[in-house]
């Protein structure tokens, strides 16, 4: 964790993080700051696994890669969002402690004065004796009654709490694996569905194609019509993605304008046509700015497509899908290239079947 550097330690990282963020042609931004940290720290063995393996291809990183890479591998809102409800719900369980402790307190209460009432039962000899019996026993009763109401009155509003607790963990849990702009999956809920795909199937990622797009230009969309609109073109985007999956075929906005695109049983062939719809239907719409008929001019997007190799990891098919993307940029943009295997061949399970 972050707070186990000690100053002495942090000092140092920093002192070799300002050289590797020069040496590398890097802005000093805070996500700069956040990625070299974990990296050079060791904190973060995902990151720093994504981050020399670009390195190894090119020794410069520009901001869309290090605004990718914090957004993969550093964003996570889950945990700080979820405290709350768990400080409520320890709270209420302490709650119920205490109700079944009174319980038990004024059940035993009850039951000792029950015996003694029996065993002034057995000795009284008036009708005076009786009478007082009588009313000591009415009374008990009714304290008792009472305070079983009240028991009761707090067990069904601590219940009311759970279910109301209930329903905000449900709502948090699901919000965690969606993007809010997009309605699309966010990584979390990516790596949900990887994970779900794993166990339930023997060939499991083995025998699904990943798609990673970006937009093309879309600081210049940005920095042009300012970031509302930049919000109206990531939409758009997310809907045409959603237009071209099917199935079990899970769509999830990545970080910023890139988008990653999991197809289940399905072959290199397959996956390049899914993504040449998208690139193609992308690339024909008009988007309109919101309250005007004002239509912009094209916008266009990129897609690397990645087959796994069999045994190979989602953060290498995914570094193998980022390598096509990039030559995707590198080739004018606009166009899908598919990842190379760097060695072996694809699974022999795939579906030869073209989507």
């Amino acid at each position: 964790m972050r707070d186990a550097q000690t100053p002495a330690q942090s000092e140092a990282i920093v002192r070799r993080m300002l050289p590797q963020m020069a040496a590398h042609g890097q802005d000093y931004v805070p996500t700069s700051y956040s990625v070299w940290y974990e990296h050079l720290a060791g904190l973060n063995p995902a990151l720093s696994a994504a981050l020399d393996l670009h390195l190894q291809g090119s020794p410069t990183l520009d901001r869309p890669l290090i605004e990718r890479l914090h957004a993969r591998h550093i964003q996570n809102r889950y945990s700080a969002d979820a405290e709350p409800l768990q400080q409520e719900l320890g709270e209420l369980l302490d709650q119920l402690v205490a109700l079944a402790a009174r319980s038990t307190e004024g059940a035993a209460g009850l039951a000792t004065k029950l015996s003694s009432y029996e065993q002034e039962l057995h000795t009284a000899s008036d009708p005076a004796s009786l009478q007082r019996l009588i009313l000591s026993l009415v009374t008990s009763t009714a304290s008792a009654h009472a305070a079983t109401s009240a028991l009761r009155t707090d067990y069904q509003a601590s219940q009311a709490a759970l279910h109301t607790l209930r329903e905000q963990l449900g709502t948090l849990r699901g919000e965690a694996f969606i993007d809010p702009l997009t309605g699309l999956r966010n990584r979390r809920g990516f790596d949900q569905d990887v994970a779900a795909l794993s166990g339930q199937e023997l060939a499991g990622l083995d025998s699904a194609a990943i798609l990673l797009a970006d937009l093309d230009h879309f600081k210049h969309v940005n920095d042009t019509y300012g970031h509302a609109f930049g919000d109206q073109v990531i939409r758009a985007c997310a809907q045409v993605i959603s237009g071209a999956i099917k199935g079990r075929d899970v769509a999830s906005r990545f970080g910023g304008e890139e988008f990653l695109i999991l197809l289940p049983d399905t072959p290199a062939a397959g996956a390049m046509a899914v993504a040449e719809q998208i690139r193609s239907t992308f690339s024909n719409a008009r988007i309109r700015r919101s309250g005007t008929e004002e239509a912009m001019g094209q916008v266009t997007i990129s897609i690397g497509v990645a087959v796994p190799m069999t045994g190979e990891s989602l953060e290498q098919v995914l570094a193998r899908a980022d390598a096509a993307l990039y030559q995707a940029k590198s080739d004018g943009r606009n166009c899908v290239r598919v990842a190379a295997f760097a060695q072996g061949r694809p699974h022999s399970n795939v579906r030869e079947a073209a989507r």
